[in-house]
């Protein structure tokens, strides 16, 4: 709410925001109702399913893996797990956050690459001999059990990051987002698949493309965020420009070919994109709040026209 209050940022909350007559928005994602037209308004655009970070069980940025879990309109949408913070967990908490984890990868609606449970690892510090022991246990564990997840290493360079750590159990490699200076979106997001896409076909890496939205922190620079100190964003004087739906369809359009002409680096033919909701951090496809009341749909309409 706070560093999305100032009017500059205010065309980025979300669509169900509600701003007070002083002009402070209010975000509320867990009022009754806004779960399942979050689900119908992804489901509308064509997307297949919703990659949530994990964090532990109890933490509130756990709160809409739950909401959605807990939807009836869940089997409109699939998901699966982006790999944070779980593995980073007291020790005491551990064996539960292992568990948890398996039940998820069999939950209904959970996405697969042939059979296997599609999962995303985001700053995992392999080198770190706790995550590293965690991650191996994890994956002995899913195996014990009949699973055989198809874990996708989220990093920044395609051929590098899989060399690295193909060996720790990775069959594809991907990233979060991409941040960026460059101030035209369109070059932003040339260069980008020039360094990662272009890369991973040059090198045969097994690949899930990237499609960005945006990187734009500057609601963060004016009003920092506590769980980041010192971020590398801080003094940046530049960032790529709101991106247009158009642009943002291109870039999805331009990826969807990459992967049906490369079913080789991109076997498990998916594509992530960068964010549903980022609204702080510059990506977002999620619906926005507009004086009029009305939801601004337009970049899940114009994604819509390349995935339907």
């Amino acid at each position: 709410e706070q560093t999305l209050s100032p009017d500059k940022h205010r065309f980025r909350l979300p669509w169900f925001a509600q701003v007070d007559t002083s002009g402070h928005p209010h975000i509320d994602a867990s009022t009754d109702g806004v779960m399942e037209q979050e689900i119908a308004y992804a489901k509308q655009a064509g997307l297949d399913y919703w990659a949530f970070l994990t964090y532990p069980e109890a933490d509130a940025m756990s709160s809409a893996l739950t909401r959605y879990l807990r939807s009836p309109n869940r089997a409109d949408l699939g998901f699966c797990l982006i790999l944070h913070q779980t593995l980073s967990v007291p020790a005491a908490r551990w064996p539960a956050e292992r568990d948890r984890t398996l039940k998820l990868f069999k939950e209904p609606g959970y996405q697969q690459v042939a059979g296997r449970p599609l999962v995303y690892a985001f700053d995992l510090k392999t080198e770190n001999a706790t995550v590293k022991q965690r991650f191996d246990e994890l994956r002995t564990a899913a195996r014990a059990v009949g699973l055989d997840p198809y874990f996708v290493y989220m990093g920044w360079s395609p051929q590098r990051d899989y060399q690295k750590h193909a060996t720790e159990g990775f069959a594809a490699v991907s990233a979060y987002a991409h941040p960026g200076a460059e101030p035209i979106f369109a070059k932003y997001v040339a260069a980008f698949e020039q360094h990662a896409w272009a890369n991973a076909l040059a090198t045969k890496t097994p690949y899930v493309p990237l499609v960005t939205t945006g990187w734009d922190k500057r609601p963060r620079q004016d009003h920092p965020v506590s769980w980041e100190k010192n971020p590398g964003y801080a003094q940046q004087k530049t960032f790529p420009a709101t991106s247009s739906p158009e642009e943002i369809a291109a870039h999805l359009g331009r990826a969807v070919a990459f992967v049906k002409a490369n079913p080789t680096v991109c076997p498990a033919n998916t594509i992530i994109v960068y964010a549903w909701n980022e609204h702080d951090e510059g990506g977002w496809l999620c619906p926005t709040w507009t004086p009029s009341g009305s939801p601004d749909t337009s970049r899940l309409d114009a994604l819509r026209s390349i995935l339907r």
